[in-house]
């Protein structure tokens, strides 16, 4: 970890203690209202704890709603949206860093897409969350995009095969390096879906890069892990997964084996092993 003030030492330190994090993303009602699989954020925080996630990442309102039952994870803020699936335009603040201080946030975290034609407007929110950060000690997780990985990653119908494109890694690489130059101490980016590319990708970035998760395409745990495996091998710093986990056949197995391979150095076949048997 790159060196930072203490307030953002010590909240980095509550998911990344390890180098490591399986964070579970549950924001996506902010985009997409009710999700199969989030229709009760409670639940999902629950099995969260259980299975020994790091944290979860969580818009302020459902926040308040679960924070009864968050024990010892760290919470990662969204704090920007202000646009549905059903709409268009840049992803606005809603909230502030300081905001975040006060409801007690480990991180907060923001959205810009390159190539898209709000660019400049979601670029400057990064880059201005990044200096209120340093004011407060609030640690940024920027979540670095591109215009060509939206179609897919925005697709909540659950059809259809992944559609990234097979040239999306220089573009990633370029998201993730802008995101470090306007200030970002964690970037959440998409695995390009080349081992090398993402090495560079991280080697390139100087910071700790996460992936997410994006839609399920299938149900086959064993997919999702190897690209876990893979991202992991290549210095990757773990996962930021929704629907990748809620939306499984069996989310607390799926969880568990995302955990014991990102905290455990398992792979994908020790990882099913460990799930399975702490049924």
């Amino acid at each position: 970890m790159h060196a930072m003030p203490c307030g953002k030492q010590l909240r980095v330190r509550r998911f990344l203690g390890t180098g490591r994090a399986v964070i579970v993303a549950i924001d996506h009602g902010n985009a997409a209202g009710v999700v199969r699989g989030l229709e009760y954020p409670l639940e999902v925080v629950k099995l969260a704890v259980q299975a020994g996630a790091d944290g979860i990442l969580v818009t302020p309102g459902v926040l308040e709603q679960v924070v009864e039952e968050i024990g010892d994870l760290a919470v990662i803020l969204r704090i920007d949206g202000c646009v549905s699936t059903l709409g268009s335009g840049p992803m606005r603040l809603f909230s502030s860093v300081e905001d975040a201080v006060a409801i007690g946030a480990d991180a907060v975290v923001v959205n810009a897409t390159l190539g898209a034609p709000h660019e400049s407007e979601e670029l400057e929110k990064a880059g201005k969350t990044a200096t209120a950060g340093r004011r407060w000690g609030m640690p940024l997780v920027a979540e670095m995009l591109t215009q060509r990985i939206i179609p897919d990653h925005m697709d909540f119908s659950g059809n259809g095969s992944s559609s990234l494109p097979a040239d999306i890694a220089d573009e990633i690489a370029m998201a993730c390096r802008l995101g470090v130059e306007l200030g970002a101490d964690v970037i959440k980016t998409r695995y390009p879906g080349n081992m090398a590319a993402f090495q560079r990708i991280v080697a390139h970035a100087g910071r700790p890069v996460l992936i997410a998760g994006g839609p399920l395409r299938s149900p086959s745990l064993k997919s999702l892990l190897s690209v876990v495996d893979e991202s992991l091998q290549a210095a990757g710093s773990g996962v930021i997964f929704g629907r990748s986990i809620w939306q499984q056949p069996d989310p607390a197995l799926a969880l568990r084996a995302l955990c014991a391979m990102v905290h455990d150095d398992a792979t994908v076949a020790e990882a099913l092993e460990i799930a399975q048997t702490q049924e």
